[in-house]
């Protein structure tokens, strides 16, 4: 009877610390899937996951030993793709743009950290940008401009232009936090 008591109890105990993943915003794909954004709470913040295709894995993936827990402060949908960031100790926000490509349906990703929040996303059947304000001064120019291109994949750095990128071929949306 003590070792059944024993068992519960511990069964109890590990429930209760077993990690309890909240839903912050879920999008819809072009081919009609979900990606969805979840945090696990804790004293300093949230930890972010992605759940995609039934499996939940880490949303920050550019950087595998770092940890980054924070504040979300963006979460939206904007043309079939899943826009978040968080704030994880000043002056930088880190983020993600993740969608499945409409042609050949690969999950594709724009990761980022600024001082700022993005404001802009264009989306082609092969090609992805973000442009993010430049309030940092990282450069002389006014938007920082991060490119995914289908066949090449995420460009290492940002481009820096005094100018919005031209919409020619792409839907652009403005982005709104939460």
């Amino acid at each position: 009877m003590k070792s059944i008591f024993l068992i519960a109890l511990l069964l109890g105990a590990s429930a209760a610390s077993a990690t309890q993943l909240s839903e912050v915003r879920t999008c819809r794909t072009e081919a009609g899937s979900p990606i969805s954004l979840l945090a696990e709470k804790g004293l300093e913040g949230s930890r972010l996951y992605l759940k995609l295709d039934g499996q939940i894995r880490t949303a920050f993936t550019d950087m595998p030993d770092a940890d980054f827990v924070g504040t979300v402060v963006m979460s939206t949908c904007a043309g079939h793709a899943l826009i978040f960031a968080i704030s994880y100790g000043p002056p930088y926000l880190k983020g993600v743009v993740v969608r499945r490509n409409p042609v050949n349906h690969a999950v594709e990703r724009i990761d980022f950290a600024e001082k700022s929040l993005p404001r802009w996303l264009y989306l082609s059947p092969t090609q992805m940008r973000l442009v993010i304000p430049n309030i940092g001064n990282e450069t002389a120019s006014k938007y920082l401009i991060y490119d995914f291109a289908s066949v090449k994949g995420q460009s290492n750095e940002p481009a820096a232009s005094n100018v919005l990128p031209d919409k020619h071929g792409f839907n652009v949306a403005q982005l709104r936090s939460h």
